[in-house]
């Protein structure tokens, strides 16, 4: 211990706490660490991480919060402070430490990185639901038909808290 008190880890010792950590929490905490996990293994440590719909901004505490930060988020914080400063070779360490106490969630974590499907505001892209580039777009010109054609249009205008009453014939 250092005379300020702070306690200095190596990297290895990190790595043991957040495997320690991870063998204590539930099945939603290690839902919740997914993206943080899948990040750092595919080298996008720094980039906002979304859980649960929310950015990742369990880091940052509002001055107007009246919660503290969870012990869960504590340590999320620590592995997210921590894992930028690991060796390359954790990268493989970890997820095997972590396999070996949670089989599915290893292949949860393999089948995310071989996919390279990344949250956005919570929800997952489906595939085939982008536009690409090789896609026809139909360019519309004199020659076209519409598909429509809109007779006698009126147009109507609705008041401020219009109230609407049916017409009994």
């Amino acid at each position: 211990m250092s005379s300020n008190g702070s306690y200095n880890l190596t990297a290895d010792g990190e790595l043991r706490y957040v495997v320690q950590w991870f063998g204590e929490w539930s099945d939603f905490q290690r839902d919740d660490f997914v993206p943080y996990l899948v990040s750092y293994l595919s080298q996008q440590v720094g980039s906002a991480v979304y859980v649960n719909g929310l950015i990742s901004a369990m880091a940052q505490i509002n001055p107007g919060q009246d919660k503290p930060m969870s012990l869960f988020q504590c340590r999320v914080k620590l592995f997210n402070e921590w894992c930028i400063k690991w060796p390359e070779e954790f990268k493989t360490k970890i997820l095997e430490r972590l396999e070996q106490i949670d089989h599915t969630f290893g292949t949860r974590i393999r089948t995310e990185l071989e996919n390279g499907t990344k949250p956005i505001n919570g929800c997952l892209e489906e595939a085939g639901t982008q536009l690409t580039d090789t896609e026809p777009i139909r360019d519309l010109d004199e020659a076209s038909e519409p598909n429509a054609l809109i007779v006698n249009a009126e147009s109507v205008i609705a008041a401020p808290n219009a109230i609407l009453v049916a017409d009994e014939d």
